[in-house]
This record gives C-alpha cells, structure tokens and sequence, in this order.
C-alpha cells in the first residue's frame, strides 16, 4: 500500500460514505455493520441447522445470511473505493489508502479480500461435503478459508469504523464510538463459534476450557476497552456476544425441525440451541475498571505523558493486572456456572440446558457429567500456563488497541 493507513496529526478530511456533517451515521458504515453482524448469527443458526436436520443442500437459509454477511460489507466497501477513487476530490483521495492506484479506507480493502475469501470457500464446501459428508469438525478445510474470510470482513468493518471514530467530533464521536464496540462484541461472537467444541459446560472443570479460554478471549475485550471512545468498553462488547447468543438460543427453538440423515439417537423435534454463552461479562468489568484507573493514572502523571514517553514497561505490568483478573475472575465464575448448567435446574427455555445436543448424540449420563477431569485436570501448575497466555494476549490487546487509538485512514 503506498500510503500509511495511521496519521497523529488532526487527520485527513472525512472519507466519502464514512464521514456525515450531519449527527447521523452514514448509511455505509451502517451497512457494512448490518452484514458483519449477519455472520455470527448465519454461523449459529447453520451449526443449529446441522444438528437438529442435517445436511440437505448448499441452499439453506442459514448459508444465505453467512454468505449475506460477506456480500452486504464487501458491496459497501467496493462502493467506497469506487467512489474515492473515480469521484473523491483531492482532499478525499489523499485521506485514503492506495492500493493499485485505488483509493480507500484501510478497513474497505481488508473486507472486499475477506469477501473474496468468503465466496471463493462457498463451491470449495459444496463440493467437500458432495465428496465426503458431514464435518467431523467446525474446522474442515472450507470452514477455515471461510473463517478466515469472515474475519477479514469483520476486521475490515471494525477498521472502517475505527477510522471515523478517530476523526468525529462530538456528538458523532460517541455514536459511532458505540459502532465500535458493537463490532468488537461481534467478533468476540464470531471467536467463540470456533472453539464452541471446547467450550460445553461439559469441559469446564478441565485445564484446556481454560488454556483455550485465556488465549482466545482478553486480547479482544482489552482492545475494546483500550480502543474506544467509551466507556466500559469490554463491558458493552462483552454484552453483545451474549446478547447474539441469547437471542439464537431463545429464538431457534421456537422453530420446529426433524433430523433428516441417519443416524438420530436424540430425536428433536426443533431447532438445537447453541450453549449458554460464557460469563465474559464478569471479567470484561475488571478490565474496564483497570484500564480506566490507569488512564487517570496517566492523566495525573507529570505533564500527562504522551505515549512515546510511557515507559515500556508500564503496559506489561497492566497486562499482568488484567491477565491475573481476567483468568481469576473468568475461573471462578465457570467453574460454579457450569455445575449448575449440568443440573436439572438449567432445563429451561432460558438456559436451554440440556438441549443444545444434537440428533447424533445417543443420550447417556456422559451428557450431565464433566469430561476429562481425569486426563486433564486444573491444577497450579496449569493455570499458570493459563496465566502466561492471559498475558500475552492481554499485552497483545494493549499493543493493538494503542495502535488502532492512531488509525484514521
């Protein structure tokens, strides 16, 4: 790209489409919002429609809002960098990132490729699943080309955001500061459906739970909560992954379905909910509190330093505080959450305990049981590790959330 995609100075002019002098936000970062948001959910309801009817045929709903998600953000951004490039003015042009000779904000190009990435794993699945059947796992070979593009399309939005909440004033800052964190909790949703095999309540008395747990989850709630013009940033992007999850667990079974392909050993008789979400919330309120603390910290040093005179060290030693918190907090929390989840009392329209398996599942006591307790248990040892990476991906978080404080291409 021949031109940075991070400026310090007041910025460049507002960008075609993501910029309003009106209070609103512009209709394509609304868009290009509206179809990221349509990927966790199109995953969820698909995984549902795998467990409760089977594979039928590439055409399924749920497979038109996955790939909705890709098409809706990628249309968008491929407006945008038509736009700045053909019609921008100069000012217009010279705020946008070049790329062959286009022009466009850095997130529009990382969701047109996480688009092309998308469609080019649709006619790869047809044909792997014509080829051999069911998945074995979430990720087969076209599910992770599809990843892979979905988080680029989520990437991409987040970044075009971003951009303009580093440029808005008030009242425009805080709207679109409030698009942020949305995003972030979107992507946290979109995190979790990969690793949703190790998640069950089932393994949360197990090590892995919590090695998995600890390296998927803060980097993205420190980000947000680093990054953004709001408060409580993890907090609120911790509250949309639950809210995508509640609401797929409250509306699928309202839907009736039958299993289609053999073998069924749990005969449903509708839609399969996903699992309760995990209790991210808890920890993302320590986060918060600990990264506004030590902003004020900072506010209050001399002179309120600038970030090239923070010592190096300081944001290590945060990491460590919000890894120690993160990994304490979360621990508790599940291993109390998931006995209950286990018990007859979860069984219910609201937890949907004991109704997420699929019609593959032959019923047995292994479902109200925890798994692998014995081949892997928690240990002082292993949440240490546990705690490492909780470091690592909380500094991480901190690195990308200094960094995207700067983006404003």
């Amino acid at each position: 790209m021949a031109t940075s995609s991070v400026q310090l100075a007041d910025g460049p002019p507002a960008l075609p489409g993501c910029a309003d002098r009106s209070h609103a936000i512009p209709w394509s970062c609304l868009a290009a919002v509206f179809g990221a948001t349509c990927i966790p959910l199109g995953v969820l309801w698909d995984i549902s429609w795998h467990e409760s009817i089977g594979r039928d045929t590439f055409w399924t709903p749920a497979h038109m809002v996955i790939y909705l998600g890709g098409v809706v953000p990628g249309l968008t951004c491929g407006w945008l960098a038509l736009r700045t490039t053909f019609f921008g003015t100069a000012e217009e042009r010279a705020a946008a990132v070049s790329l062959w000779g286009a022009r466009a904000p850095l997130g529009a190009w990382i969701s047109i490729w996480g688009c092309f990435a998308m469609l080019t794993s649709a006619p790869f699945d047809d044909w792997w699943h014509n080829a051999y059947g069911l998945d074995v796992q979430i990720l087969s070979p076209p599910h992770s080309l599809l990843a892979i593009g979905m988080f680029g399309v989520a990437l991409g939005v987040l970044l075009l955001v971003l951009s303009w909440q580093n440029r808005a004033a008030e009242p425009q800052r805080t709207a679109v500061a409030r698009l942020f964190v949305f995003m972030v909790g979107i992507m946290t949703a979109m995190n979790s459906v990969f690793v949703m095999e190790y998640s069950f309540p089932n393994q949360q008395h197990a090590l892995r739970f919590y090695l998995i747990a600890c390296w998927h989850y803060p980097a993205l709630l420190v980000m947000a909560s680093r990054a953004s013009a709001v408060r409580w940033g993890a907090t609120w992007a911790a509250t949309v992954y639950v809210g995508v999850y509640l609401l797929m667990i409250w509306v699928l079974p309202r839907f009736a379905a039958q299993p289609m392909l053999a073998p069924i050993y749990n005969p449903v008789t509708s839609m399969v909910p996903p699992p309760f979400p995990l209790l991210l919330v808890l920890p993302a309120l320590a986060i918060d509190w600990l990264v506004e603390r030590e902003k004020r910290g900072r506010k209050c040093g001399a002179g309120a330093m600038a970030s090239a005179e923070i010592p190096w060290w300081r944001d290590w030693v945060l990491a460590f505080a919000l890894a120690a918190a993160f990994l304490t907090i979360f621990f508790v929390a599940q291993w109390m959450f998931s006995s209950f989840m286990l018990s007859p009392a979860s069984n219910n329209w609201f937890f949907a305990g004991h109704r997420h398996w699929p019609y593959t599942s032959n019923p047995g006591t292994w479902m109200d049981s925890f798994w692998r307790v014995d081949r892997d248990p928690v240990t002082a040892r292993g949440l240490g590790a546990a705690l490492v990476l909780a470091v690592a991906t909380c500094r991480g978080g901190l690195w990308f959330g200094n960094w995207m404080l700067k983006v404003r291409r």
